[in-house]
């Protein structure tokens, strides 16, 4: 067998090989952030041109906002005991930043080393900006009613828990619509009519709504309204306008029937916390029956347990 340091140039080659050919990128900074050493793959991953990379400091390769987080990061890896140490979590991204501008999603493995008793930090990275995107998309059709394209009844109650985690407002309304009549609809002319029907609601109240505003498909023809630091009085406009635009809207179903629909609402107004969704909800609910009871076409709101207000649609 040869002796270990006869094999070394040998290895040295291979290494060479390997760093400069396989498609992760490879590069070495030194303690004050300048790129010492960049393999092809790094300067593709960042759209730089060969040897473009190299000398400049590692700011090139990273968004702003995230230079000064990224030189702490340096010096306590490099003044640390780890040796190596991988940059990211499944609840976290590492950015980079492409020579055209463009942001970059990374996975990176970091290690120490010397040249010549230079300590040297070495990042093995990888271009996961596919992945991240397929991972966003399924977070997305696990979040969205698939016919509407508005948030499912889980993910609205994600939304109101991450809003409250932000801060409770003082005061806050809760909406329940319901399409009327939605069932003969469905008898008369079929499924594909009540389908219509419902993204045209849908796309009518992403139009009407608030910014703040939190919307959803609850279940079947209703929808549910979240409307932040929002008094009764406000909430019936904002309610009062998805109404009124689509009792506006017409219809030409395929079915050779053709027409305009309504829809009713509750409306409970409140200080709903963290735990007071389901409670208001149900008291919306109630507001919503009422609505439909009086005739539908109309608006309940309720202010507090002991008042209840009904509006038509001519009120």
């Amino acid at each position: 067998m040869a002796p270990i340091a006869s094999l070394l140039p040998v290895s040295q080659d291979i290494y060479r090989k390997i760093v400069f050919e396989i498609d992760d990128g490879v590069i070495g900074i030194d303690k004050t952030g300048i790129i010492r050493l960049c393999n092809p793959s790094a300067e593709r991953i960042f759209g730089w041109e060969p040897g473009g990379l190299l000398e400049k400091h590692l700011n090139v390769m990273l968004p702003e906002h995230l230079h000064a987080f990224h030189a702490r990061l340096v010096s306590g890896f490099f003044s640390g005991v780890d040796e190596a140490r991988y940059m990211g979590a499944r609840t976290a991204e590492i950015v980079g930043r492409r020579a055209d501008g463009s942001d970059i999603h990374l996975g990176i493995t970091i290690l120490k080393t010397s040249t010549a008793s230079v300590p040297m930090m070495i990042a093995v990275i990888r271009d996961i900006s596919e992945r991240i995107s397929y991972q966003r998309e399924l977070l997305r059709l696990a979040q969205t009613d698939p016919l509407t394209g508005l948030l499912n009844r889980r993910a609205f109650y994600e939304s109101f828990a991450a809003r409250m985690a932000l801060g409770e407002p003082a005061i806050s309304s809760v909406a329940l619509l319901d399409l009327d009549e939605f069932k003969a609809l469905n008898d008369r002319y079929g499924h594909d009519a009540g389908d219509e029907t419902i993204i045209r609601f849908a796309d009518i109240l992403r139009q009407t709504i608030r910014s703040a505003d939190l919307a959803a498909r609850w279940g079947g023809e209703e929808f549910i309204l979240f409307l932040p630091d929002t008094s009764s009085q406000s909430a019936v406009a904002v309610v009062e306008r998805v109404r009124a635009a689509f009792a506006d809207a017409v219809f030409d179903w395929r079915r050779g029937g053709s027409g305009s629909l309504t829809v009713s609402a509750g409306i409970v107004t409140d200080r709903i916390g963290k735990g007071g969704l389901d409670a208001a909800v149900a008291r919306a609910d109630i507001a919503l029956y009422d609505a439909k009871r009086g005739g539908r076409n109309r608006i309940v709101r309720i202010r507090d347990p002991q008042d209840t207000v009904a509006m038509s649609a001519d009120h």
